[in-house]
């Protein structure tokens, strides 16, 4: 499956305060295990045994910003349906790519 899509936060209700450990917890929790590895300003998630990833955007405080799914990933409808979970646990929402 070739798609990229974007995570966004509602920054009017749930302000930037989560972090890329805490993120990881919770994917984890999800039943997604995964590490991560800072490049530059952002912090790339890599979940284990997938091609699959995260890309997020963080702030100074180091607090997560936006997430891309970058266009190569090989998730199937379980591990997309906990990915989305997590992210609506913490009010953020969905923006499919357009094109």
């Amino acid at each position: 499956m070739i798609v990229e899509d974007n995570f966004f936060p509602d920054p009017k209700e749930h302000a930037p305060t989560i972090t890329v450990d805490e993120i990881c917890e919770r994917f984890s929790a999800a039943g997604l295990p995964c590490k991560f590895e800072r490049q530059d300003e952002d912090v790339r998630v890599i979940f284990d045994g997938r091609r699959c990833n995260l890309l997020f955007t963080v702030n100074a405080s180091g607090n997560l910003m936006t997430a891309t799914l970058p266009d190569e990933s090989d998730y199937d409808p379980e591990f997309a349906r906990a990915l989305f979970d997590v992210f609506e646990s913490i009010g953020w929402s969905y923006e499919p790519t357009k094109g």
